[in-house]
């Protein structure tokens, strides 16, 4: 009773600071909608001057000109369009320039998946010119400028583009799909760049793994193409007991969360048991690959965006279905809901994007996309590695209990469904 009583007080905890969070906000939105306001940066008009200063130094020739573009940000960084003119070249070249928002922000975490791509593969990313983990700089903050692509985003325009084109999107992010597959790693774990003081023999800037049972140490490895030593089973298992010393660690305010991954632990080991944690492969994942985070010109993917989050994962982490392709017209709560992305679309044009991009995105995908027990894997893992704060979540990892209760019992029933070999 005193654990359920204090996982009761934590949601309530929260509850009441997303309250006050969206109190200050509107407050802070009447008076301006500017970052300078939300997030107490300099005022753009001063900042200007500082970021024509970082240009200077970084940009173009003695005869280049700058124009700086106050752009719209997200909840994690400033970002400031930087267009040059350079006497010496034909064209005028366009920048994005990314500063983080908060001291705690890890630069490198979000520079090396994009350093990583341009490297390693054809998927269309930004290209980083110039960064600075440190505040030694005109800006007195960490920044990175990378290449502005071309193309516009795909919210919220997407339902009213010609079937035509939805159609050459469709094969392309099923291509996307694959490649991301075709790419493995030994180690499951997130990318970043080694620090000039690594234990690695390895030169500063070189795009390593931290293992994902390791995320809270300075332990990086080289980056190691291949099949994993560990199959999923076991990663998840290191995973989650580090979790829970981490938990132990921070004493009884922290009890919620040792329960979670006590009964974590549980799921895995009844997933393992059916089969299903038995690979031994990890791909990248990009997580969040909404159109939202996706930039297109004419019937070309121009950009993926946003690869913050981008970690080397079991292959069912790389396989939750792009629903809005072929089902955009579904209710906010609908198009979120993975249980329904196997079924079916009712007309034409909607069931042909789908399997245009099933076919495209291939085998990996049609065998982890659409199972219950990989779409409940998928909430697992995520839980492991991200923390439970907000109702969401905790509604999330209820959902995840009783559904996985209903359908352990129902596959290891004899009457229950025979799942193929394939799925599992």
């Amino acid at each position: 009773m005193a654990l359920e009583s204090i996982i009761y007080f934590r949601i309530l905890y929260f509850q009441v600071i997303s309250f006050n969070l969206t109190v200050a906000l509107r407050k802070s939105q009447d008076r301006s909608s500017t970052s300078t306001i939300s997030y107490g940066h300099e005022p753009f008009a001063t900042f200007k001057k500082r970021v024509l200063q970082l240009c200077h130094t970084t940009l173009g020739t003695s005869d280049a000109k700058f124009t700086i573009e106050r752009m719209r940000g997200g909840s994690f960084n400033r970002v400031i369009g930087i267009s040059v003119v350079d006497g010496q070249k034909p064209l005028i070249d366009r920048y994005v320039l990314r500063i983080p928002r908060f001291d705690d922000a890890n630069l490198a975490n979000n520079i090396a998946p994009l350093k990583f791509l341009r490297e390693r593969t054809i998927i269309p990313t930004p290209d980083v010119i110039q960064f600075d983990t440190t505040t030694s700089n005109p800006l007195g903050s960490p920044y990175a400028i990378m290449t502005r692509l071309s193309g516009s985003s795909l919210w919220p325009s997407y339902p009213k583009l010609p079937y035509e084109m939805k159609v050459a999107i469709a094969k392309s992010l099923g291509n996307v799909y694959f490649e991301l597959h075709s790419i493995r790693s030994v180690t499951s774990g997130k990318l970043t760049l080694s620090a000039p003081n690594s234990r690695e023999t390895l030169a500063p800037g070189t795009v390593v793994i931290q293992p994902l049972d390791k995320l809270d140490t300075d332990i990086v490895v080289p980056y190691q193409s291949g099949n994993a030593s560990n199959t999923t089973f076991n990663t998840i298992c290191a995973i989650l007991e580090h979790q829970k010393e981490l938990a132990i660690s921070r004493g009884p305010s922290a009890d919620y969360e040792l329960h979670f991954f006590k009964r974590f632990s549980v799921i895995a080991s009844e997933m393992n048991n059916l089969g299903m944690l038995e690979e031994n492969g990890y791909c990248l994942c990009h997580l969040d690959l909404e159109a939202r985070n996706i930039l297109v010109q004419q019937k070309t993917i121009t950009g993926i965006l946003d690869w913050d989050d981008a970690l080397f994962a079991p292959l069912f982490m790389s396989c939750a279905p792009p629903m809005w392709l072929w089902a955009w017209d579904l209710n906010e709560d609908d198009v979120e809901n993975e249980g329904l992305a196997g079924e079916i679309p009712s007309n034409s044009e909607s069931r042909q994007l789908k399997e245009l991009f099933e076919e495209a995105a291939g085998p990996t995908y049609l065998r982890y996309a659409y199972s219950p027990q990989y779409r409940l894997a998928r909430t697992l893992f995520k839980y492991c590695i991200v923390p439970i704060t907000t109702q969401q979540d905790f509604d999330a990892v209820a959902l995840l209990r009783s559904e996985w209760a209903e359908l352990r019992d129902s596959l290891n029933s004899p009457d229950g469904p025979k799942v193929a070999s394939d799925q599992l």
